[in-house]
């Protein structure tokens, strides 16, 4: 708790603070970001005006060119779990373009090696969420 309370006040050099957690506002208007928002939120997918589902099938596009470009396996039901998963909340370093997918989990003391499994199972679960947004970045060459 001390990290995250240290880094939240933490300071930019124009005095501004660093992190930004755009979904965490206030505990009212909390709410876990689905994919759409966070990729509007950074600049890569405009939300369009509801109708004719033209958001996902726009973010479909999007996520079936970013699969056959690194030649992952995917189909209808991988990219609808793709869209579906969202983290507990979201880090934002303006400045070095950083994005920092937080979640949270209880501590657990029935085996020793637990943390070490719990956060290799959040990097799997949301590695390819990030190779997807540095796939965008680069294509919208946003960085």
């Amino acid at each position: 708790m001390f990290s995250i309370r240290k880094f939240s006040t933490e300071l930019n050099d124009a005095s501004e603070p660093k992190w930004h957690f755009p979904s965490a506002l206030s505990p009212e208007a909390h709410a876990e970001w689905g994919l759409y928002k966070n990729l509007e939120y950074m600049g890569l997918h405009e939300i369009l005006p509801p109708g004719a589902g033209q958001n996902r099938a726009k973010l479909r596009k999007d996520i079936e060119e970013y699969h056959t470009a690194y030649a992952f396996d995917f189909d209808d039901t991988d990219i609808d779990t793709f869209i579906a998963r969202r983290p507990d909340a979201l880090a934002f370093d303006k400045g070095k373009k950083l994005c920092v997918c937080l979640e949270y989990t209880r501590a657990m003391d029935t085996k020793e090696d637990w943390a070490e499994k719990k956060e290799q199972e959040k990097n799997d679960r949301y590695s390819s969420h990030l190779g997807f947004i540095n796939h965008l970045s680069h294509r919208e060459k946003s960085g």
